[in-house]
């Protein structure tokens, strides 16, 4: 399987990147994307990859530079700052999809990179996903920082429905949220945003319910700015997490559940499956708090909450307690959603959680 086109920054950090359909379009967003002209060079038969020639004082990309000695051995050109590959052009310069083996190797050296990195004041992050017993991963996240305006974001988008399709919509959609994300500094106008380009994509004809969905939670925050900054629509949800007051739910459900619980009702087992309001369409919720109440934040899918708050009530609480100070907090939340599923003898649903811990002042 592969992919259109990665984003790749010198840090390490990678994102698809979707290529139009024809060359110069292509070309066209390539350029704009790395604020200037592209150089395109060739990396054997199968790869281009594109860079801004005037980046000379921007890093080094190491992440290019590693796969191109890897690939073709010697020495590469003087890639700096961020670059976008793509598969080799064809006989009538378009551009084709990158090569899976291409992106995973991509991928490994982006991994390392991101290892060595060390930005100051930043955030530590952790996130794990598990495919439950459904057959398709369709829960996503994505993390992107900004480096022109300091600002982190942070989204995790649970596709609806089990489909090819909607895999490959929140794959493309969760890093695009977290880069309009870090732009804006609004989480609300990100997805206000994305929901535009989303519709856009579909032409003249009106949005069918069977076209890909997701609900989506997002948050930014800056190191200098106290607020941190939320945005949901759908019933993807966030949490603060401290050993003071627990676990404290930031966001506020869109679907038939919770409108049955405001109306005094009691919902039943699957009211919670009908959602109100998703990326593409519907309420856009929005909150912020002061980031020195947030010591933890925790950003995750129905597969996570659902189980560990209703099978066995207090549990999700305590399994986010016990990963407050670990670096495998999400791991641990997931594996132990998951573990809920098996005791109940229950499938189990996507489940991704992204844990974010704030930087401390210090004394």
């Amino acid at each position: 399987m592969n992919t259109e086109a990665l984003y790749v920054e010198p840090g390490g950090h990678i994102e698809d990147f979707p290529l139009a359909d024809d060359a110069e379009r292509q070309h066209k967003a390539i350029a704009d994307e790395l604020d200037g002209p592209a150089v395109a060079w060739r990396l054997g038969r199968h790869l281009t990859v594109h860079a801004n020639p005037y980046a000379h004082q921007r890093p080094r990309n190491k992440v290019a530079l590693s796969t191109w000695h890897d690939l073709a051995g010697g020495a590469g050109p003087d890639l700096r700052g961020p670059v976008i590959v793509t598969g080799a052009p064809d006989r009538d310069g378009r551009l084709q999809p990158l090569p899976a083996a291409s992106a995973e190797l991509i991928a490994h050296w982006a991994s390392l990179q991101r290892a060595a990195s060390i930005v100051d004041g930043a955030p530590a992050v952790s996130a794990a996903q598990d495919i439950g017993t459904r057959d398709v991963q369709c829960d996503a996240y994505a993390v992107r920082h900004d480096r022109a305006s300091g600002r982190w974001a942070y989204v995790v988008l649970d596709g609806i429905g089990d489909e090819d399709d909607v895999q490959a919509h929140v794959r493309r959609w969760a890093p695009a949220l977290a880069r309009e994300a870090t732009i804006s500094g609004d989480p609300a106008d990100a997805i206000v945003q994305i929901r535009a380009q989303i519709n856009a994509r579909l032409g003249a004809r009106h949005r069918h319910y069977m076209d890909p969905a997701a609900v989506a939670v997002v948050a930014v925050y800056h190191h200098g700015d106290p607020t941190l900054r939320l945005a949901w629509s759908g019933d993807a949800r966030a949490y603060r997490l401290n050993h003071i007051v627990g676990l404290d739910q930031l966001t506020k459900d869109h679907n038939y559940a919770q409108e049955l619980l405001d109306a005094g009702c009691t919902p039943k087992a699957w009211d919670h499956h009908s959602v109100t309001a998703h990326l593409e369409d519907g309420e856009i919720g929005r909150t912020q708090v002061e980031v020195d109440l947030v010591p933890q934040l925790i950003l995750c899918s129905d597969g996570v909450y659902y189980p560990l708050e209703t099978r066995e009530p207090g549990l999700l609480e305590a399994a986010a307690e016990l990963a407050l100070d670990a670096k495998d907090s999400a791991g641990s939340l997931v594996a132990e959603a998951l573990a809920v599923g098996r005791r109940h003898d229950e499938k189990c649903d996507n489940a991704t959680a992204l844990v974010v811990t704030f930087p401390r002042p210090t004394a």
